[in-house]
């Protein structure tokens, strides 16, 4: 995965996190064991659509596109050296 994908990874883990900590009353009555499957299934729906957003990013090879999804996502641009 590229910089700009493992950027936008990290961005949707974040947001996916953020969201299951404020959800936590409405999934209070899960099982821990259930409440971990929902946690790690929102993480690799995350990861999924991260990997698809960064193989349509890199065919494309469009900076211009690739700066318009870190806006979008509100994602900081990797740095020069890790590309």
């Amino acid at each position: 995965m590229s910089p700009t994908g493992h950027a936008l990874q990290e961005r949707f883990d974040d947001v996916c996190r953020s969201e299951l900590r404020r959800l936590h009353k409405k999934t209070a009555s899960l099982s821990p064991e259930h409440r971990a499957d929902v946690h790690a299934l929102t993480l690799e729906l995350a990861e999924r659509i991260a990997l698809r957003l960064d193989a349509a990013l890199t065919s494309i090879g469009g900076s211009d596109v690739e700066t318009i999804v870190m806006r979008l996502f509100d994602v900081t641009a990797p740095d020069a050296g890790d590309r």
